[in-house]
């Protein structure tokens, strides 16, 4: 392979806008920032469409260089990356640009990197970050020309190190999934909703088995998805910011927390669609519907049965799920009085009221 240096290069950052980096402006940024009178120093270079480093593993590379990382570069198409530039960039990157194409990052970073002793001549260590093999030849290159290189990868859950010029092997067990770009997190989560709604027949989910499930499937918690793209935030709020794809639903400050997905009925694939409106010919008299109702608040109250839930949230659910207001429901099976009415002449039901309205359970 045909390595190239050149002593200027004009590289386009992920804001759009135009970076010159020079060796004179480089070794100028290390002298005014230095603290110390260390005179060699390690570059680290990011290959960040081939691997991902959090702020741990960085910590953790830091343990296994000589020198301190004074310079980090990373290499994408940060068009398609996210808010990953935004953090690099909060971290103390370099960004550098590629068109977005295969290898693109690959053939840049191997590039600029070939003539890191022209661009940082205090430089002594360099960590190559990438799982791509084609680094290899970057490595080796670097190495001829006298400086101990670190090729830094990933295999399964590992951060592995290698120091080419010793041999010598560093693992780092991460066992922390890559956090998701936010709009890959909102398609996860639509589809455990959806997954859920089939399972239950039930149009809310408590948020609560989503987070749950969630974890289990994806080995995070919406937690933390929520402290990277929303910090200082709570978990729930990834969902308010996101009104045309989420609905929540808490009758009171402390009871549960219910979602559902924002969609028109007629968009549903058929599996969500019987959920949302089954029959409701099925209901054909006083008992029917007082069996719906009572299914329904057994569904609501399963983690605690007996309590009580709001009587908007009962009817809010039914109109979900037999694609019927309560009120209409009552009126076709021509039974006088309102929905109040109604269930206070249910056997089944125990209802109070509280300042904000009325209260059901079964009894």
């Amino acid at each position: 392979m045909e390595f190239m240096s050149y002593a200027k290069t004009t590289e386009l950052n992920g804001s759009g806008s135009i970076t010159q980096i020079l060796p004179s402006e480089a070794e100028q940024t290390f002298v005014c920032s230095s603290s110390s009178n260390q005179t060699e120093i390690a570059v680290l270079l990011l290959d960040a469409e081939n691997l991902q480093i959090n702020s741990e593993t960085e910590k953790f590379l830091t343990t296994v260089c000589t020198c301190p990382i004074q310079i980090k570069i990373a290499f994408a198409n940060w068009c398609s990356m996210g808010k990953l530039d935004v953090e690099l960039h909060g971290r103390g990157y370099d960004l550098i640009h590629v068109p977005v194409g295969k290898d693109n990052a690959d053939g840049k970073m191997i590039t600029f990197g070939s003539s890191i002793q022209e661009r940082y001549p205090k430089a002594k260590e360099v960590l190559v970050c990438s799982s791509d093999k084609v680094m290899t030849n970057l490595c080796i290159h670097l190495r001829q020309h006298g400086l101990i290189v670190y090729q830094v990868s990933q295999q399964s859950e590992d951060i592995t190190v290698l120091n080419s010029s010793t041999g010598q092997l560093v693992r780092q067990n991460t066992n922390i999934p890559e956090i998701p770009a936010i709009a890959q997190f909102i398609q996860q989560i639509k589809e455990l909703i959806k997954t859920e709604q089939k399972r239950t027949h039930s149009y809310w989910i408590k948020l609560a088995t989503i987070s749950q499930n969630y974890k289990n499937k994806y080995k995070i918690s919406i937690t933390q998805v929520a402290a990277k793209h929303l910090p200082g935030k709570k978990a729930r709020e990834i969902f308010v910011n996101y009104p045309a794809e989420f609905v929540l639903h808490q009758v009171e400050p402390d009871a549960a927390v219910y979602i559902t997905l924002f969609e028109i009925a007629a968009d549903k694939d058929d599996a969500i669609k019987s959920v949302v409106q089954p029959p409701s010919a099925s209901i054909t008299s006083k008992v029917d519907l007082e069996q719906a109702l009572k299914n329904i608040i057994h569904k609501l109250t399963s983690t605690s049965p007996g309590s009580y839930i709001n009587i908007g949230f009962l009817g809010t659910e039914f109109q979900q799920q037999y694609g019927k207001p309560i009120t209409a429901q009552i009126k076709s099976l021509q039974l006088s009085g309102n929905f109040i009415k109604f269930l206070q002449s249910c056997s089944s039901f125990q209802l109070k009221q509280v300042p904000k309205g009325w209260q059901i359970a079964v009894k």
